[in-house]
């Protein structure tokens, strides 16, 4: 029922001087209430507006309903009960009955859009509903009619169809310094920790299920690939930073040029093309200082198109190394590029996978699959599953090679989430190249004869 604009005990008193009981001690004795308190009531009403107080005598008030009294009982008879379906969460990990609101849900497919883990249910079982439910659902209830501005009469029947959805949060994982095993996990949802969703995590041993130990147990950061001497030559990341605005300058200008050059008449057009001319060469002069520096930092946003490039314009070799295979980056198009690198003779190598992949999503299991059957089909492609891999590589030809934190085949690099600072190091050294690639290539193959 929706909430009321007065009290219960208002609208009866209300409703008594509406029937013509005049003073405060018939309406007590009416009511069965103390006349002390309906004194009180009666007194806030005529405060209010809704009655009124008539002297009959010096010792005797009779009470009249007023015209404003006569509007609020006459709104209050148009609230009656209705019956209302209201929808519950169920939290898979604390195993308690929620409310969440309609816009704080996400879908599975919004997990897999944007790259978010998901921290399943534990168990994976969905409730079964019973009286020993009937505490935690009275409460959960209780907390949507109060925040609908309504009041909860009775509960008449507990069905309805069931949909999974994920509440976001933000993980804040902690390891000890000194006892580099111990590791915390915390869950703050909608800016606040969560106790209630820590604790149940660590019972359920989550850690080891979700696969976060493997994740930030990094036996090989990507500097530690690299020697000293490498480490030196990185030209400095503001060097770095100065060219990479300008090469976005000029790709900013051509681009205005281009929409001009679209709408423009002929007479201006000609102009327009020597402009776009010149900030074209400038661009690819900028572009050609950025490539030809030895060893320099590689941003986040930057590694997607590395590796489009890799993709498309490698004509020797190509090698991959990343820990996962998710099928929103292994899509058909990567896999149509693969095959097209296969078919002109590139040699392919892909090393892959970390941990126990029981729990893959079965469009992932796909794609791992499709690059299975085309190293089975071309003697060019090794496809390998390493078990323990935490590196994260890429080389293409003699051009580049790139090692980073960034997981190649499961990341797509948005621009838009910086604080996912999976930065890397872009190698252009030839001789470098050629270790990094020898190193890799034995590594897999050793690995796939014993597979063997």
């Amino acid at each position: 029922m929706q909430k009321k604009s007065v009290s219960v005990l208002d609208e009866f008193i209300l409703k008594c001087i509406q029937a013509e009981l005049r003073n405060s001690t018939d309406v007590a004795n009416f009511l069965g209430m103390p006349e002390q308190v309906v004194n009180s009531i009666m007194g806030k009403l005529v405060n209010s507006g809704c009655l009124a107080a008539v002297a009959r005598s010096a010792t005797e008030i009779h009470y009249v309903i007023t015209e404003h009294g006569q509007k609020v009982l006459a709104d209050l008879a148009e609230i009656t009960p209705e019956e209302r379906t209201l929808r519950l969460a169920f939290d898979g990990l604390t195993r308690t009955y929620t409310v969440v609101d309609k816009a704080m849900r996400w879908r599975p497919r919004d997990l897999r859009q944007f790259d978010i883990l998901e921290i399943p249910a534990f168990p994976v079982d969905p409730p079964s509903v019973g009286p020993d439910d009937t505490d935690n659902i009275s409460s959960a209830l209780r907390s949507v009619t109060e925040t609908a501005e309504h009041e909860l009469l009775t509960v008449m029947s507990l069905d309805g169809k069931r949909e999974k959805f994920f509440v976001r949060a933000i993980s804040l994982i902690f390891q000890s310094v000194d006892r580099p095993e111990e590791v915390y996990v915390s869950f703050a949802i909608d800016g606040r920790v969560s106790e209630e969703h820590d604790l149940a995590f660590a019972k359920a041993e989550g850690q080891r299920k979700v696969g976060i130990l493997g994740q930030i147990n990094d036996g090989e950061s990507p500097d530690s690939l690299l020697s000293e001497e490498l480490l030196k030559q990185r030209t400095d990341s503001s060097e770095v930073a100065a060219i990479r605005r300008t090469t976005e300058r000029y790709r900013a200008q051509l681009s205005a040029i281009e929409e001009k050059v679209a709408v423009s008449a002929d007479q201006q057009r000609e102009e327009l093309v020597d402009h776009a001319a010149v900030a074209a060469k400038r661009l690819d002069e900028a572009e050609t200082a950025l490539d030809r520096i030895p060893v320099r930092v590689l941003e986040v946003h930057e590694h997607a198109p590395m590796l489009t490039r890799a993709l498309l314009s490698s004509s020797n070799r190509l090698l991959v190394i990343s820990p996962w295979i998710r099928a929103a980056i292994v899509d058909g198009q990567f896999i149509d590029n693969i095959r097209k690198l296969l078919i002109a003779g590139v040699e392919v190598v892909i090393g892959y996978g970390i941990g126990d992949d029981s729990g893959l999503r079965e469009r992932d299991r796909l794609a791992e699959n499709q690059l299975e059957r085309l190293a089975a089909e071309f003697a060019n492609f090794t496809f390998a599953r390493l078990g323990d891999t935490h590196a994260k590589v890429l080389i293409s030809d003699d051009s580049f090679a790139v090692i980073t934190s960034f997981n190649w085949l499961s990341f797509r690099g948005d621009p838009n989430r910086p604080f996912r600072d999976e930065r890397g190091t872009m190698i252009t050294i030839k001789t470098e190249i050629d270790r990094l690639y020898s190193d890799y290539l034995n590594r897999i193959k050793k690995i796939s004869e014993q597979g063997g």
